[in-house]
């Protein structure tokens, strides 16, 4: 077998999709510092001890998985060659592949996204000052993946997206949802994750935001609805 980029974690049933769940692994490390990260640990760059991959394909298999899906941290961020022979490996199992990516690595994902069925898209800030909090180059990059995948949409019947947005008040509000909607067409899913405390945040701030209640979330809603025929609400 080809080398294998470090797994840090195995989950046997988590979300592709909105209608579809499957097992996943997280890959390690993350070029965003987002402050409500809840994979803080992948973020910062796990260490120790990580998932052989001859474990996983021995649950997929006798599982008969369809999907699969890739998260992190930020997948991309992975060197290229080993995240190739990653995914070579699981089209070997039969499986269809998904992807979620922060959308800042674009060559990268161009370079991959022929192997893929299905990619979320994070779009986690608009405003200058919070892209740069997360470490983001500006948002070309994200709206250069964001074109890439509706493009390879319009060119095969095997391949699907979604677009991702965390309601975090602190980066997200009602002209920021119409900045994102600018970008958005009709026909895309776009799922709106409410924010909320966990665990292992990346940043403790992140404690002292309030989560959105549900009337502003429907406010948020109605506003994506403006752009997109197909919004969803993920209570995460």
């Amino acid at each position: 077998m080809k080398k294998m980029p470090q797994i840090c974690a195995f989950n046997k049933c988590s979300e592709v999709g909105v209608d579809v769940f499957a097992p996943a692994i997280f890959m390690n490390g993350c070029n965003f510092k987002c402050p409500y990260c809840m994979n803080s640990k992948l973020a910062k760059g796990c260490s120790g001890v990580y998932i052989d991959i001859e474990e996983i394909k021995q649950y997929v298999m006798q599982d008969k998985s369809k999907w699969f899906m890739i998260s992190g941290g930020e997948p991309t961020c992975t060197d290229f060659e080993l995240l190739t022979n990653l995914l070579e490996e699981i089209r070997s199992w039969g499986c269809k592949i998904g992807l979620s990516t922060n959308g800042s690595n674009p060559s990268v994902l161009g370079k991959v996204i022929s192997l893929l069925q299905y990619v979320a898209l994070d779009i986690k800030a608009v405003y200058d000052k919070d892209l740069r909090e997360i470490g983001a180059n500006g948002s070309v990059y994200i709206l250069q993946s964001k074109i890439m995948i509706m493009e390879n949409k319009s060119k095969r019947k095997d391949f699907n997206y979604e677009i991702r947005t965390t309601l975090y008040p602190e980066y997200i509000d009602e002209e920021a949802i119409h900045e994102i909607g600018s970008i958005i067409k009709k026909s895309d899913t776009w799922v709106l994750q409410q924010f909320r405390h966990s665990k292992n945040m990346l940043s403790q701030k992140a404690y002292d935001v309030e989560p959105y209640n549900e009337q502003d979330i429907k406010i948020l809603t109605d506003i994506a609805k403006i752009y997109c025929d197909n919004v969803k609400v993920n209570h995460v």
